[in-house]
């Protein structure tokens, strides 16, 4: 009998005792049902955004900027692949993967005692908190087949972080025209900003979903988007003409210390630009070290007084309109000339002149020769000349900061204008502007767009897109760009021949407004011309600002000429003009 309700009793704690732990495992099963219907119903839309970036993948994959090319495939600006390889080394194990990491040390050129070295664990103390440094960079390699390599060992811990370094291989040439990329991987000047949307191609893109372990679940992949890879631009710059030019610019800083100096060189057919330097200059490596003024295209962004090199102008349209021919007389020796009634002030001249032909005119750069000339035009006749020579508005290359010139329209003219502006004053022009006019000549009568892309290709080397010299309009006749040419090229002047082929050329001094008045000691020189007279190739523009000359004023054919003479030299023989 006491056995038996021994029995009974110990039958009742059991199942009291089963019942407490179902009651308990029901509890823990209850709130947690309770904490997933709060999660996944309740609070679904609370907490829905953040379950997806935990289980979102991203991986973007740069795309590979294209090239910049000179007319002949010379690399002017290309892309370099970095790739930092790296180790978590609380995942990396030394002993395991021994014999992969001894191969791994030789890929990298590395012992095996250095590179143990950093699988060594490292913590430190931030905020209060113990942390774990989870990568250390081992070595930066420049090799894609390398880093392929490296990964195929598949050694755990060890990774590589690829990104791309734009580079300059020509160190500084041409860098006004190309550009730069910034730290922050954005064009910001040059061809490398005008031309950005080709350059920068478009980077790969997988968003999918990932598991704990990080690891992408292939089935969940939404989006997938291929690398393309920017695409090369080819320019019409030839770099060693580029170099020639820059090394005259040197020249023209040594000997005369000039606060801005600039040299277009240029196709004088298509208007194919060939070279274009400026001082001061930069090294597009080392951009950051550049000043502002270094990294101004002078050729489109500067405005002077062009001076005697305009006088260009005035004399071929009233040639091409029949009101002189090249032996009509001018008498230099007045002060003044009739004009409607009005006597009107005339210019000083550079010499004592009496009468002079439209040939001695431009040849001996008569001031008062051309305000006459100005006068038979009529104000609005000059300013439509000057308008269709390019003056007063962009060439319209490509490049941010160009400006337009000063032009003032007829109605906002003094009583002088018409007699300053045939001589290159009264005006403001970019040594673009003035190179583009004297092309009209060298060219037959076209006003040429100046033209420094030629062409866009792919990444798998398919013509993009091209681009052809382009006619603005029509400015002369042949037969009144033929008399020009002859003009200038002034067959007694010993400056007008070069390896037995004629030259034609117009230098230009003008003087500098300082404190609102033209200053006798401050001056830009220049001189624009092309060549050979009779069969134009190569057109050159030279302009030099504030020379500084011992012997006095620094005359155009003093500072701006030699240069010109000495580059069309080299670059005959360059391109073997006959």
């Amino acid at each position: 009998m006491c056995d038996s309700n021994k029995s009974k009793s110990s039958n009742i704690k059991i199942s009291i005792r089963f019942f407490l732990v179902l009651l308990v495992i029901s509890l823990v099963f209850f709130c947690i049902f309770c904490r997933l219907l709060h999660l996944s119903v309740l609070s679904r839309s609370r907490y829905m955004p953040y379950v997806d970036r935990l289980r979102s993948s991203v991986k973007i994959k740069q795309s590979r900027r294209g090239q910049i090319l000179d007319r002949n495939g010379v690399v002017l600006a290309t892309t370099d692949c970095i790739i930092d390889i790296g180790i978590d080394p609380y995942v990396a194990d030394y002993e395991h993967d021994f014999s992969k990491i001894q191969q791994l040390a030789a890929l990298l050129k590395m012992s095996n005692d250095s590179l143990k070295k950093y699988f060594k664990k490292y913590k430190y103390l931030k905020n209060q908190k113990v942390t774990e440094i989870r990568w250390k960079k081992i070595k930066t390699i420049e090799d894609d087949s390398l880093f392929e390599r490296i990964m195929a060992l598949k050694i755990k811990g060890i990774y590589g972080n690829k990104k791309y370094k734009r580079s300059y291989p020509t160190d500084g040439l041409a860098s006004q025209l190309i550009g730069f990329i910034n730290n922050n991987g954005i064009a910001s000047c040059g061809i490398e900003k005008l031309m950005d949307k080709y350059l920068k191609g478009q980077d790969g893109l997988i968003k999918s979903e990932k598991d704990g372990k990080h690891q992408e679940l292939r089935q969940f992949r939404k989006l997938n988007i291929n690398v393309k890879n920017g695409c090369d631009i080819e320019l019409s710059l030839d770099l060693i003409i580029q170099d020639m030019v820059e090394k005259e610019l040197g020249n023209i800083v040594n000997k005369f210390h000039p606060q801005w100096a600039t040299i277009i060189l240029s196709d004088a057919v298509t208007g194919e630009i060939m070279a274009l330097g400026n001082h001061p200059t930069y090294n597009n490596n080392r951009y950051n070290k550049a000043t502002i003024d270094s990294l101004r295209n002078r050729s489109v962004t500067d405005i002077y007084e062009p001076g005697s090199v305009f006088k260009i102008v005035a004399s071929s349209i009233a040639l091409e309109r029949g009101l002189v021919t090249p032996e009509t007389l001018f008498d230099c020796s007045k002060d003044y000339v009739n004009s409607s009634g009005m006597n009107i002030k005339l210019p000083k001249d550079p010499g004592n002149f009496n009468e002079l032909s439209l040939i001695d005119v431009l040849r001996k750069s008569s001031n008062r020769g051309m305000a006459q000339i100005g006068i038979m035009l009529g104000k609005n006749g000059l300013y439509k000349a000057a308008k269709a020579f390019g003056f007063g508005k962009i060439t319209d290359y490509g490049f941010d900061g160009e400006v337009s010139g000063i032009l003032h329209p007829p109605n906002k003219w003094d009583s002088l204008t018409i007699t300053r502006l045939p001589m290159g004053h009264a005006l403001g022009a970019t040594p673009m502007q003035m190179h583009q006019a004297m092309g009209v000549i060298a060219s037959g009568g076209f006003l040429l767009k100046p033209l420094l892309v030629k062409k866009v290709v792919d990444s798998l080397g398919n013509d993009l897109l091209e681009f052809h010299p382009e006619v603005k309009n029509r400015v002369l006749s042949d037969k009144t760009t033929a008399i020009m040419a002859d003009i200038l090229r002034n067959p007694n002047n010993k400056d007008s021949t070069i390896n037995g082929l004629g030259l034609s050329y117009k230098t230009g001094t003008s003087q500098k407004i300082v404190n609102g008045k033209y200053s006798s000691k401050h001056h830009v020189s220049s001189c624009s011309g092309f060549f050979p007279s009779d069969a134009p190739q190569i057109l050159i523009t030279v302009v030099v600002d504030d020379a500084i000359m011992e012997s006095g004023i620094a005359w155009g054919y003093m500072v701006a000429l030699p240069s010109l003479k000495s580059l069309i030299d080299k670059i005959s023989r360059y391109i073997d003009i006959q």
